[in-house]
């Protein structure tokens, strides 16, 4: 199946350009010529890739980018716009957009960047499937979407949930913020209430635990957020207070 890219510019010539480039190509396009059409194209249908212009006719491409990550776009994304200044590159980048290129462009060039772009996120996405992180007695599976552990069988996990305990296991005894977990989890633009951690604990607890009301793994450090702790690793008194406790921040990749 060939790799679906969204265009989203409000110019029709130029549109049709990297359209017309990219299809020959091989890619399956999908065109947008303003920030409100390009939801439905991006959030529900698989997207290999988003291009995305600054100057749209009624929003501006970063506001849309961190719009889609507030909804749940993880792809990769390209800025192909007239703006060329260095603050505006660097506001791109820092949006997390993979490339920036400043038109006029050559076709051949962007299709190439495309290519190159789309291989590289695909490569990473392989890397991790059948990945298995451990702690202590417990097990989760990344390319199956499982856990297991000395208390239960295996069970299925949502991506969301499977991303979520991914942190806490890669960092066991850890306690880790609910601020720290929505940006490793949803992103650094995400608009919402912290509450949604809450949310995915109570459920991942639901399958994890054998009894989600006295958790044995999934704790709650007060007034900080959650760690993950299993039989036989170091204790940590999870009654302390946030002055007394220690929070790490940097978390591995």
């Amino acid at each position: 199946m060939a790799d679906r890219v969204v265009i989203v510019d409000g110019d029709s010539l130029t549109a049709k350009l990297m359209c017309f480039a990219l299809e020959d190509a091989g890619f399956e396009v999908a065109v947008a010529m303003c920030g409100e059409d390009a939801f439905d194209l991006v959030l529900t249908r698989e997207t290999s890739l988003l291009i995305l212009d600054i100057n749209l006719p009624d929003t501006d491409g970063f506001a849309l980018l961190s719009e889609l990550r507030a909804r749940r776009y993880a792809g990769p994304s390209i800025f192909v716009t007239a703006r060329g200044g260095i603050a505006d590159k660097l506001r791109g980048f820092a949006l997390g957009a993979e490339d920036y290129i400043v038109k006029p462009f050559e076709p051949l060039e962007l299709v190439a960047r495309v290519a190159c772009i789309i291989r590289r996120v695909r490569r990473a996405d392989l890397m991790t499937m059948g990945t298995i992180v451990r702690a202590g007695d417990a097990e989760l599976s990344i390319g199956e979407l499982s856990y297991r552990s000395d208390a239960i069988d295996a069970t299925s996990l949502t991506p969301t949930e499977m991303r979520i305990l991914e942190v806490l296991m890669r960092n066991p005894t850890v306690a880790i913020s609910r601020e720290r977990l929505i940006e490793r989890i949803w992103g650094y633009d995400f608009i919402g209430e912290t509450n949604r951690v809450d949310v995915y604990i109570r459920r991942i607890r639901c399958k994890i635990e054998p009894d989600p009301d006295r958790p044995r793994y999934l704790h709650t450090v007060r007034g900080i957020g959650y760690l993950f702790r299993t039989e036989g690793s170091i204790q940590v008194d999870l009654s302390a207070t946030p002055r007394k406790l220690k929070v790490v921040q940097a978390i591995p990749a």
